[in-house]
């Protein structure tokens, strides 16, 4: 059975249960990009490997939010606004006219271990099983298949991470049955790439899943971001790519707030 749909997982935060009330240390979050990899390899690759070479030169150089947002090193030329300008609207457009659907899980670890005095799930298990929950339930929505791509961690991140999707692809959960879980999923293994690879679709995943956290928390919150180009990236990813029940909601479907 091959694949037919990828979910490109990209993680924000870390799975510590040692968490302070600063948000890089309080929240975990997993974003999944579900995208035909049909589209991924013959449409987005050759349309994000355009922008590359119009902004940078080359195809190959992978793009990572944080080098991007603080210009290290091959980034270094987006200080030049007009370039930067350019570079941002491209990806906008990418964003905007790329066809995917993307969940978003968050799990607030403070409130998890204050509300779970015995019983705490690890965070990346909690997290990837809502997120593989709702991605296998999309599958079933969709008559198709597919896997799971994530990018390469810490080794210790990446064993952890395999070991959750293992357990789930063999067990299944509470909602979604281990059959439903090895029918939809063509392998029983999760896929890892080390960002060398230049893979698309991480890239992508790469991009978004910080905004998608960041805005899931200010609304938690109920404060307004900030950060003009988070919001507009958003604010393309609510409009018409987050996944969503049949009446158009996206909470519990397309997001996830843990616990």
């Amino acid at each position: 059975m091959h694949p037919i749909f990828r979910l490109f997982v990209d993680e924000v935060g870390h799975a510590s249960m040692k968490a302070t009330e600063h948000p890089n240390e309080r929240y975990l979050s997993l974003t999944g990009v579900i995208m035909r990899l049909q589209h991924e390899q013959e449409s987005f690759t050759p349309a994000l490997n355009a922008l590359k070479v119009l902004i940078f030169g080359t195809p190959n150089i992978v793009l990572h939010r944080t080098e991007i947002v603080y210009r290290r090193e091959l980034f270094d030329c987006l200080e030049d606004q007009a370039l930067r300008s350019r570079f941002d609207n491209g990806v906008l457009e990418l964003i905007q006219d790329t066809s995917y659907r993307v969940v978003t899980v968050v799990i607030d670890k403070m409130e998890h271990r204050r509300r779970y005095l015995v019983w705490q799930a690890y965070p990346y298990h909690y997290c990837l099983t809502a997120l593989l929950e709702r991605y296998v339930l999309w599958l079933v929505g969709a008559h198709s298949c597919g896997d799971v791509m994530a990018e390469s961690r810490s080794k210790k991140d990446n064993k952890t991470l395999a070991q959750s999707y293992a357990r789930l692809y063999r067990h299944g959960t509470d909602y979604v049955s281990a059959k439903m879980f090895q029918s939809r999923l063509t392998t029983k293994e999760l896929k890892i790439r080390e960002k060398a690879a230049n893979v698309a679709g991480l890239q992508l995943a790469d991009l978004i899943a910080n905004p998608c956290m960041r805005s899931m928390i200010c609304e938690k919150e109920k404060k307004k971001m900030t950060a003009d180009f988070g919001a507009r990236v958003v604010e393309i990813i609510k409009k018409n790519k987050y996944r969503r029940r049949y009446d158009g909601v996206i909470s519990g479907v397309g997001t996830k707030w843990l616990p």
